[in-house]
């Protein structure tokens, strides 16, 4: 509760918790699946009236960033509007479609990354490459995996492709069964090296070439990437 501060005059005191509960959940102090204050805290902590805080909160239902539960609380459903609006957006039929365009974003990602990405970041990404192949089990591996392709995006600087990106996420139903043969001779490791490697060489068209390559070799909709 120490993040949130009182209200001033000259906004509406619904638009102003509003925003501060938003900046909450968008920069992850309260992360997908968190219970946030209850009205009565946060009519404490803001010094407003029972209705002006359900004002507020209703308002972001509204957005798809939280999700009221009757007889429990209020939860956080999405840290981004454009992913909430997203979920909405997408159906099981809407699959393909959905790895269609994860696959343009990743491209282009590709791109700015090899323009943009620092050391440490080529460095994590090594790690994880190795964590796809070499983890223990299958869920360390899928989860080496996911943030790998994750810190690629994020590596190319865009905040907008980044959130479109970790938008669509959800549509994509990672199965480990999948994964049971990802070892050192597992599935794609050339493909994944080379996008790597041209990172390392900051080399935007290598990088382009080596996702198109590795996006080839996936079967899609299920195989994993």
């Amino acid at each position: 509760m120490h993040h949130l501060q009182p209200t001033v005059r000259n906004v509406p005191l619904s638009v102003q918790i509003g925003t501060q509960l938003r900046e909450q959940i968008m920069n992850g102090t309260w992360p997908v699946g968190t219970k946030v204050p209850g009205e009565h805290d946060l009519v404490r902590t803001f010094g407003t009236s029972r209705n002006t805080v359900r004002e507020a909160l209703r308002a972001l239902v509204h957005l798809g960033l939280l999700e009221s539960r009757p007889g429990d609380g209020t939860y956080v459903r999405s840290t981004s509007e454009l992913g909430a609006v997203l979920g909405r957006r997408i159906t099981e039929e809407s699959v393909n479609e959905v790895f269609e365009v994860r696959e343009a974003l990743e491209v282009q990602a590709a791109r700015l990354a090899a323009l943009r990405i620092t050391e440490s970041q080529i460095e994590e990404l090594r790690q994880l490459l190795r964590g796809r192949y070499e983890g223990e089990t299958a869920a360390d591996r899928l989860q080496a995996d996911v943030r790998f392709h994750q810190g690629i995006v994020a590596a190319s600087g865009n905040p907008l492709i980044t959130e479109l990106h970790h938008g669509l996420e959800p549509a994509v139903i990672h199965d480990e069964s999948n994964y049971s043969g990802l070892n050192t001779e597992g599935f794609l490791l050339t493909e994944h090296q080379a996008i790597l490697d041209a990172l390392e060489r900051h080399d935007p068209d290598g990088a382009v070439a080596a996702t198109l390559q590795l996006l080839d070799g996936a079967n899609r909709p299920s195989a994993p990437k």
